[in-house]
């Protein structure tokens, strides 16, 4: 499928979309969900969970055949320069690159638009945020301490995270809040 040629709509969802492009590493896919659900904090040692946050908080992974192949271009081509009416200005693409990594580095866009037309900044280039990472960016982002475009030459090293994973009293008190959201739906 050729995307490049053919227009496409990006999804209305109420934060940033991760669209998974590459079909061909069910494993992968099924590894990036697991780190975007994974409890992260900047502190090491932690064990208060309101030191921890999920990426699965501010971004909705949409794993849809139509997106399969999807380019940035076709993204930026989606997203004019004026006049989109999506709730997020950033969005992410889940693609061969991201699955062939250990830490899972999805492909960042900005498709931001001023409101009133005129851009004070320019787009980014896209760029790679390391799946742990997402959760950072996004809540810095969400409380415009740094916006997303300016994340795109961090040198991800530099930014240490911290994950509670299984077995953890974080990583368990995480699951049992999703196993009473569940259950209250």
């Amino acid at each position: 499928m050729n995307h490049d040629r053919r227009p496409i709509r990006l999804p209305r969802t109420d934060a940033a979309p991760v669209l998974r492009t590459d079909f061909t590493d069910l494993g992968g896919w099924a590894r990036l969900l697991q780190a975007l659900e994974m409890p992260v904090a900047l502190e090491e040692g932690s064990q208060d969970v309101c030191d921890y946050d999920r990426a699965i908080s501010y971004v909705i992974p949409i794993d849809k055949e139509k997106y399969r192949d999807l380019l940035p271009e076709t993204v930026l081509a989606a997203a004019p320069d004026a006049g989109h009416d999506l709730p997020y200005d950033h969005l992410y693409l889940a693609d061969a690159e991201t699955f062939a990594s250990d830490d899972l580095p999805l492909l960042g866009i900005d498709i931001h638009v001023d409101e009133a037309g005129d851009e004070p900044w320019p787009r980014v280039k896209p760029f790679r945020v390391p799946a742990l990472q997402v959760a950072s960016v996004e809540i810095n982002d969400s409380i415009a301490n740094l916006f997303f475009r300016e994340f795109h030459d961090s040198d991800w090293a530099d930014f240490e995270v911290h994950v509670a994973g299984p077995g953890t009293a974080v990583y368990e008190e995480f699951r049992q809040m999703d196993q009473e959201e569940v259950g209250d739906n």
